[in-house]
């Protein structure tokens, strides 16, 4: 059966429409049109269903956790706008990188079709540097059997002078799981040389690295002036300023995106006492409101940032857009973009 939804206005992952009319049927969009003047308008506003990156927890789960409860969590996220995401495995103790766990973690994380969907793991560490943030720098020592370990993921975040960075790109890179830098203190001739080996992405740019000083540089500004890289930014507010939210958006453009980076309460074992920031509480679609009210990012640059572009940097041409042949993924947002509807592969679910 074919269902539809028409909004006064929609985003298709590129540009700003007048009223459409989407149309899906067993999952996938059938047909994206303009709107009669008489169709009833279910919502202000259809964009494709939101893409999270980094999602370590909600709530009291904790993604890392093969005992919590996945369903809770992206129940959580799908009431933000989220159809897609990266489970995050923030650093752990040595002995919990083994294949045997990282399988059972693939199992668990897989969710009925209905659900926000997990497109892999997002192995934030053990190889990460200088600036280790909430990672507890006593885990980042490791041998050389982690490599069999990070391969299983979807991307990896590492430190570019950890001494296995460049054994993990080696390993990692030509498979196409995404490298991306952070927690990180590395100069401009090891970022130089993450770039050329495959390195594609940097994690929640300004926090946990270098940021910008008007004599030395720092691998934030680093990573504003090197055009191969895309990064992810968390606009909560707090992990960093509307000022500076707006500088990055005008220097990076479209190489910016969102994350959450939303922790669990109950992993304070696992992160350094002395952090300053633990990661955040709000979702993506927080971040949005954000971007567009405190920053004054046009609506259509800051959807892409939370549909198009992390959907991308996985090389995934079938989510961050709206289109004949692509999921029905969908969110609906009223006029002050708050979510209030949400399809999910072909379900539709509302609040």
């Amino acid at each position: 059966m074919i269902q539809r939804l028409t909004a006064s206005r929609l985003f298709d992952g590129v540009s700003m429409r007048g009223p459409t009319t989407v149309s899906w049927k067993d999952g996938l969009i059938v047909d994206v049109s303009d709107a009669t003047s008489t169709e009833r308008r279910d919502a202000e506003l259809i964009a494709p269903g939101f893409v999270d990156l980094q999602v370590n927890g909600i709530g009291h789960e904790r993604v890392a956790d093969l005992r919590c409860d996945v369903a809770s969590i992206a129940e959580r996220l799908r009431s933000q706008g989220v159809t897609s995401w990266l489970p995050t495995v923030p650093t752990q103790d040595s002995t919990y990188y083994t294949h045997y766990t990282v399988d059972a973690l693939r199992r668990h994380i897989e969710l009925p079709k209905d659900m926000p969907q997990a497109m892999g793991i997002h192995f934030e560490g053990p190889l990460l540097g200088a600036r280790p943030g909430a990672h507890r720098e006593d885990f980042f020592d490791v041998d050389e059997s982690i490599l069999d370990v990070l391969e299983m993921g979807r991307m990896v975040t590492i430190a570019p002078e950890h001494a296995l960075a460049n054994a993990a790109m080696l390993r990692l890179c030509p498979q196409g799981i995404v490298v991306s830098l952070g927690h990180t203190a590395a100069s401009p001739e090891d970022i130089r040389h993450f770039v050329r080996n495959g390195g594609r992405c940097a994690t929640h740019l300004f926090n946990a690295m270098t940021g910008i000083d008007h004599v030395s540089g720092g691998v934030a500004l680093e990573v504003l002036g090197e055009t191969r890289l895309v990064f992810s930014m968390i606009a909560d507010l707090r992990h960093v300023s509307a000022q500076v939210l707006r500088l990055a958006w005008r220097l990076g453009g479209e190489r910016m995106f969102l994350v959450s980076d939303q922790v669990s309460s109950d992993d304070a074992s696992l992160r350094s006492p002395s952090a300053r920031l633990r990661g955040a509480a709000t979702g993506v679609d927080d971040g949005l409101r954000n971007l567009v009210n405190a920053c004054d990012v046009p609506l259509h640059h800051a959807l892409a940032m939370v549909t198009r572009v992390p959907a991308n940097l996985l090389g995934d041409n079938q989510r961050g857009r709206l289109g004949r042949g692509r999921r029905a993924d969908i969110v609906l947002l009223d006029a002050d973009l708050g979510v209030h509807g949400v399809v999910c592969n072909g379900f539709p679910t509302s609040r």
